[in-house]
């Protein structure tokens, strides 16, 4: 017989632990980072999964967020629309009038897909991996980072169509119209509104695009040159397309992107970001622009920092860590100094989404730093990156999940669809954690935690791009426990700790052989009692899942699988209080995983 009175002994904390899940968000985890000495691994390890948050298209339930699903499939058969007749033999081939532009991500907390911020946010990625070889490795995430550059990677050679001679025919950089998209507030897997295709051609086309579309292409050859020498190759063809059709074909087409990515007419700088990628993975000359300052060369420069419409600075710190010469170290130096510089004890941020600027700045003083912790560069650069993850006056980690406490009135649809109709303005409470995303964060004027303050409270490509290069230097610099993130993606309901990156079908495999008895209405059968979390385990964080399920079932849901496992006393009986206790005497060793599930006696 199970032991029944071991549980009677803690049942009288049923009513205090219901009361802390009833005021304790889901995403709420027992994991604390020291405000002393937060850790750079384990930040850089989560912020990956922001990419995931934001996936589109097929290939996402089951994937690495228990939450998303696959959604917008329909890209897949996309109308053709509005292009030149004689490239359609290139991108309709069968002349049915649709073109397959599924995949890729979605650009913040909307649902568009625009080819700039996926370019852009794939080449910093590998430019992270770059400015500091084998981070990734060291922080345990190198297949994520492999897995997020090739959902990059596919989905920027899907949209780019080449004719029979290797050269670029045409490029579908924009799907789904912004004024349609943002009116709608809803979850994307249940989404089935219109999305057209935006294009460019060799008669329109927008050269800033095809540059970022190439250094993310480039950027990713390099990642996995080694690891994939086929696929980086395949990389390396289309980015070299790409940077061909962008300089033979000057342009600034802004279809699709007007009023959310108004390019500049000035592209010289994402030319020479995409030309120092080429030249470092062996595939084109050496980047013939030495900056003077903030001089480089023959157009005028205007000072604005690293960014989606702005890479010079990316450019000289690439240029800096590949040949060492003191004019892209000058070049740093005088931008940090016109930007104001990172001194410890202020934090220095401002504009629409401020944090993303910060971890720009970042990015100029750790190459600056030159791998020497205890530099004033180092050091302000460390104050401003602790201060985005919770040593603020706000108490909030503006990376969300890291640590014990961050916003949750946030601006993104999939983590925060409302309930009945709610919109961002009705500031609803995120039903989960978009673990990793960065938000916009504090600026000069405070911060506000309201779901319609998107300029605080939304994420993007972009920011988290800008993150990793800046959070992979720190890492670096002053390290971190890479196993920590292992502790949090077991406890965090909204990550699915099973699931393999890297793997040939990315299809998680089961942690135990599922059980006899069945112990749920639904006929679904249990592969581990009391795992209610899904994570191979049974835990505290089982027990929180289940307490908050019979607390609010409407806002804690638990799949059928959840449901099965969860019912470890007196299976049958449904989802009760009891479940939760028999799950925390596993946890603290009074019961054993062989003692689920419970099976009370009548007659106590």
């Amino acid at each position: 017989m199970h032991n029944l009175k071991k549980l009677k002994r803690i049942t009288a904390g049923i009513v205090s632990a219901a009361a802390l899940a009833a005021s304790v968000p889901a995403y709420m985890t027992s994991f604390t980072a020291s405000a002393a000495d937060h850790n750079y691994m384990e930040a850089l390890a989560l912020s990956l999964y922001m990419y995931d948050a934001n996936a589109c298209g097929s290939g996402i339930t089951d994937g690495p967020l228990t939450w998303r699903g696959d959604c917008h499939t329909y890209d897949a058969e996309a109308p053709v629309g509005s292009l030149d007749g004689s490239l359609k033999q290139f991108v309709d081939p069968d002349g049915d009038g649709k073109v397959d532009v599924s995949g890729g991500f979605h650009d913040a907390g909307d649902h568009v897909k625009f080819n700039l911020t996926i370019g852009f946010a794939g080449s910093c990625l590998a430019m992270s991996e770059y400015l500091h070889p084998g981070i990734y490795e060291k922080a345990g995430c190198k297949d994520h980072l492999i897995y997020e550059l090739r959902r990059t990677s596919d989905y920027l050679m899907k949209t780019t169509f080449l004719n029979s001679s290797g050269e670029v025919a045409a490029i579908a950089h924009v799907v789904a119209s912004g004024g349609t998209d943002h009116a709608i507030w809803s979850a994307p897997e249940v989404q089935d509104y219109e999305r057209p295709v935006y294009w460019l051609t060799a008669g329109k086309n927008n050269s800033a695009v095809c540059f970022e579309m190439a250094a993310a292409l480039a950027g990713t050859a390099y990642v996995l040159k080694d690891a994939d020498p086929s696929y980086a190759a395949d990389c390396t063809k289309y980015a070299k397309a790409l940077f061909s059709f962008g300089q033979k074909n000057i342009g600034n087409e802004t279809g699709g992107l007007g009023g959310f990515y108004d390019t500049a007419p000035q592209y010289q700088d994402e030319e020479a970001l995409a030309q120092a990628w080429l030249w470092i993975i062996g595939a084109g000359e050496k980047p013939p622009r030495v900056p003077n300052g903030s001089d480089y060369g023959d157009q005028q420069y205007d000072g604005w920092m690293f960014s989606w419409d702005k890479v010079w600075q990316g450019y000289s710190t690439m240029m800096y860590k590949a040949t060492g010469e003191q004019a892209f170290a000058d070049a740093l130096k005088t931008e940090l100094e016109k930007q104001g510089g990172l001194k410890v004890g202020t934090y220095n941020a401002g504009g629409w989404g401020a944090s993303r600027y910060n971890c720009a700045k970042q990015m100029d003083a750790i190459a600056l730093a030159k791998g020497d912790k205890d530099s004033d560069y180092a050091k302000g650069a460390k104050f401003q990156m602790d201060y985005i993850l919770g040593d603020n006056t706000y108490n909030y980690s503006f990376l969300l999940g890291f640590g014990d406490n961050w916003p949750t009135h946030i601006h993104h649809r999939g983590a925060n669809p409302g309930e009945n109709g709610q919109t961002s303005k009705d500031n609803p409470s995120a039903k989960y954690t978009a673990y990793g995303l960065l938000v916009g964060g504090s600026d000069n004027n405070g911060y506000q935690d309201h779901s319609d303050k998107y300029e605080y409270t939304e994420g993007a490509l972009d920011y988290n791009g800008c993150f990793a290069i800046a959070c992979a230097g720190l890492a670096e610099l002053y390290g971190g426990d890479a196993s920590e993130i292992n502790s949090l993606t077991a406890k965090a309901a909204e990550i699915n700790e099973k699931f393999t990156f890297g793997s040939s079908d990315q299809t998680p495999q089961p942690t135990t052989e599922p059980p006899t008895e069945p112990s749920s209405d639904s006929g679904v059968k249990p592969t581990k009692y009391g795992d209610a979390n899904l994570d191979g385990r049974v835990t505290l964080g089982d027990s929180l899942a289940v307490l908050q399920y019979v607390v609010n079932a409407d806002k804690y849901p638990l799949s059928e699988q959840a449901l099965a496992n969860a019912d470890c006393y007196n299976p049958g009986d449904g989802i009760t209080g009891m479940d939760s206790v028999a799950i925390q005497q596993v946890d603290t060793g009074s019961l054993s995983e062989d003692d689920l599930p419970v099976i009370p006696d009548n007659d106590d």
